[in-house]
């Protein structure tokens, strides 16, 4: 039987040319962008395998899809297609996401907005507007204490960066083992330990049930008045009200936010009015080749799919990571 191969990541010919390369008995269906709904489904019923960023999939097309055996996700995050298509967690098919693809970049990131607020970076801008020269006050990443909430590949990343800056590092995540390079790790229970210390809290956990809103009023409340959060995460692992009320009353210094509850962030909403947030529009991710870093662990799992070898980045879809 020819593997039919559903792709809706939008590749150039040479590109897709790599796949068909891969496998020259089976077909390749390229179907990125705007393309007559029917088409999607009549693709989604035959497909064996399917190479997309998630928002493809309905609850009808994975019922009607008998032949799916492999879902690669273009995107980390699978919160938003399992929330869309509960029945997938329960399906027999495959899972993987590109967890780790995006380590170095959205590490970049945290360290863009971390030391924006460390150097003062958006009072010198709003100074640079008026023509005022004035110094500011500054503080130095070096001794200062971060917390990781969430210790994946962009946790570590983030935490290997840190050391390089000669910052103290702390962790949370699930199973709280030692890691090389962090001072301490701790399970979620006792994530209030690693907050009350440091100077600046990065979000880097996977949204599930268990982490929405795991940063909330209470978590909020033990911060230090001089700490700034950082989101790079989801926005429902933060609880944004909690949040709003925290930033306004000072009760911390600011926050770096990449990521929301509602996106495209509304216009009227609060948050652009705090003059302690950055706002950057969920693309902490953004590579200079995106779409070529997915290919590559598309081609990589596909070898192994071919193969019968176990996948890279397979999903627990009952964590949701």
């Amino acid at each position: 039987m020819t593997l039919e191969i559903l792709c809706t990541v939008p590749l150039t010919p040479e590109q897709a040319g790599r796949i068909e390369a891969e496998v020259p008995e089976g077909r390749l269906r390229l179907l990125p962008g705007r393309v007559p709904q029917e088409e999607l489904d009549e693709a989604f019923a035959v497909a064996d395998v399917a190479f997309l960023f998630g928002r493809e999939l309905t609850p009808g097309r994975l019922a009607a899809a008998r032949r799916l055996r492999w879902i690669q996700c273009a995107y980390a995050g699978v919160d938003a297609m399992l929330a869309a298509v509960p029945e997938l967690r329960q399906h027999p098919v495959v899972l993987t996401n590109a967890r780790g693809m995006h380590a170095a970049t959205i590490a970049d990131h945290v360290f863009m907005l971390m030391l924006a607020w460390a150097r003062n970076l958006p009072g010198y801008l709003d100074q640079q507007r008026r023509r005022q020269w004035k110094r500011l006050p500054t503080r130095e990443l070096a001794g200062e204490t971060l917390a990781v909430v969430g210790l994946g590949a962009i946790g570590r990343e983030v935490a290997r960066r840190a050391g390089a800056f000669g910052m103290r590092v702390l962790a949370c995540r699930r199973h709280p083992v030692p890691e090389e390079g962090i001072d301490q790790v701790v399970g979620p229970g006792d994530l209030p330990r690693i907050l009350a210390p440091a100077q600046w809290v990065v979000v880097s956990a996977a949204l599930t049930p268990e982490t929405r809103h795991l940063i909330g009023r209470e978590q909020l409340a033990v911060m230090r008045p001089d700490a700034f959060l950082i989101n790079i995460a989801r926005g429902a692992v933060v609880d944004e009200q909690a949040l709003i009320e925290a930033l306004r009353r000072r009760q911390i210094a600011g926050a770096g936010l990449d990521v929301f509850a509602e996106e495209p962030l509304p216009p009227d909403h609060p948050l652009w009015e705090l003059d302690n947030v950055l706002i950057t529009p969920h693309n902490a991710g953004a590579m200079r080749d995106y779409t070529g870093a997915a290919l590559e662990l598309f081609l990589e799992n596909l070898r192994r799919f071919l193969r019968g070898e176990p996948l890279r980045n397979v999903v627990d879809k009952e964590r949701g990571y």
